[in-house]
């Protein structure tokens, strides 16, 4: 027999489990309570507050929200449809909190049936104030620990709306037999990812914001690396500071990735007390940062060479440059997925005989999770498709183990390009301002319209960016944003 605790497999992951095990006549006990024995020192459950997300950030009331995913629930047939997926709740409710490390959500579960809405929460996170709004929309606050007995009573023909991937499988056996469960995607999923006009309006603001903050790291970063003591764990700290001085600015929205030499070629590296490496005056470094905002969401990456870069460095950069450019340039049909277009962002890296080992690019919240469902870019036949609205990212990278790395991602918008006898066709709006590289390129391998799209992005960097910029800082962004020569 295998124990293990419900409450931390999701209904879909137990399903698989149990298929395996059963193929070995293995038995699957679900109840055990494995750590509560072992873990005596467990801190309490986080307790921030609770705090309302206005319309004016949001674009939606509440009240309209409820109303959409309702109209869902009457069409799976179901009643009742149970949340636990706490982006989900936070987008659905306009709330937002601070549980969880870099995600402003609240831990709580959320019930939403006809005629009625139920918010399992620790009441000590919602103060009068905001349960008297949430109770003007019909939402009643609900103690967090009585879920399963909210779920025990649901009645007989009464059904529930579930999303067996994103719901622990203690909650499932909690719901009745003589209750329906219909099982589907929760449809905040979808909904949540289409961001409407009052989003997208500040998202355009949030790029410039952001933009202003990453140019400046930059800036500090090449003038002082090798010149004063600059490690990665004070570069991510010196980013900090200066996102803070962005109006709107609510915190990192990941851990900061500041990766120097052979710690860039490590996808997802991490510097600790431990690695922490003194940046010198040669080699690559590469910063992955990202931060929150009441007015949206960011994800950035760029590559640089604080030397003078190798024939090897600048290939690499120039191939990740172009499949860069060949997602954020194209034009595709209505009806297109994202791994029909992850193939163009390794083209030129397959032509050569490299490839990169992650997805191109993955949805982005709005001040919600850094990395957001349903649709993402990648190699994996993920049938969702992109949509008008959806912000995703184009993230293409190369890495070379014990040598450098390198990746260069933007945030994209999906906007409409145009209609005609073939049908609808949509295309990518940049999210993101700061420049590339120059030195970096390799323009032999560029291509005349690969050269222009370069040009015309950095013109619109310089025209955003340089306004907010001290009179140095402008001028060396001139620079850095000039005219590479057209062929």
């Amino acid at each position: 027999m295998i124990g293990i605790d419900a409450k931390v497999f999701s209904t879909a992951g137990v399903r698989e489990l149990k298929k395996e095990l059963d193929e070995k006549k293995i038995k699957l006990h679900t109840a055990a309570d494995i750590l509560s024995g072992l873990w005596t020192d467990r801190p309490p459950q986080p307790s921030s507050r609770a705090f309302d997300f206005p319309a004016s950030y949001a674009g939606q009331e509440r009240g309209d929200k409820i109303k959409l995913i309702r109209e869902k629930i009457k069409d799976s047939g179901a009643t009742h449809h149970l949340l636990s997926t706490l982006d989900d709740i936070a987008w659905t409710l306009n709330l937002r909190g601070r549980d969880v490390h870099a995600n402003p959500v609240n831990i709580a579960y959320l019930v939403i049936s006809l005629d009625k809405v139920s918010l399992f929460i620790n009441r000590g996170k919602i103060d009068p104030d905001l349960e008297r709004e949430l109770n003007r929309d019909g939402v009643e606050i609900e103690a967090y620990e009585t879920i399963h007995g909210a779920m025990a009573g649901l009645k007989q023909g009464e059904g529930i709306l579930i999303d067996p991937e994103n719901l622990n499988f203690s909650l499932y056996e909690a719901i009745p037999g003589h209750c329906r469960i219909i099982e589907k995607p929760n449809p905040s999923i979808s909904l949540k990812a289409v961001k409407n006009e009052v989003q997208i309006r500040h998202l355009r603001q949030t790029a410039v914001k952001d933009g202003v903050a990453v140019v400046k790291f930059l800036y500090w970063l090449e003038h002082r690396a090798g010149r004063e003591p600059v490690t990665e764990m004070s570069a991510a700290e010196k980013m900090l500071s200066l996102r803070k001085e962005q109006e709107g600015f609510i915190g990192n929205s990941f851990d900061p990735i500041m990766a120097y030499g052979d710690h860039s070629a490590m996808c997802h590296y991490s510097a600790t007390k431990e690695t922490d490496a003194v940046i010198g005056r040669k080699g690559m470094f590469l910063a992955d940062t990202g931060g929150h905002y009441l007015t949206g969401t960011t994800d950035i990456t760029r590559t640089l060479c604080l030397g003078k870069p190798s024939p090897d460095e600048k290939r690499d950069y120039t191939l990740v440059m172009k499949g860069h450019i060949a997602v954020a340039n194209t034009l595709f049909p209505a009806d297109t997925r994202g791994f029909q277009i992850d193939t163009l962002a390794r083209q030129h890296l397959w032509k050569q005989g490299m490839n990169f080992g992650h997805g191109t690019g993955h949805g982005v919240g709005f001040f919600l999770c850094v990395h957001e469902g349903p649709a993402r870019i990648g190699p994996h036949p993920l049938d969702v498709k992109l949509e008008k609205g959806m912000v995703l990212t184009d993230e293409p990278g190369v890495y070379r183990e014990g040598r450098y790395g390198i990746r260069l991602e933007n945030m994209v918008l999906v906007t409409e390009a145009f209609e005609n006898e073939f049908g609808r066709f949509l295309k990518f709006e940049p999210l993101t301002w700061c420049h590339f590289e120059g030195d970096l390129l390799d323009q032999t391998l560029l291509s005349a319209e690969e050269i222009a799209w370069i040009n015309a992005y950095h013109q619109r960097v310089d025209e955003l960016i340089s306004p907010e910029l001290d009179g140095e800082t402008r001028a060396w962004l001139r620079r850095k944003t000039a005219p590479l020569p057209v062929k």
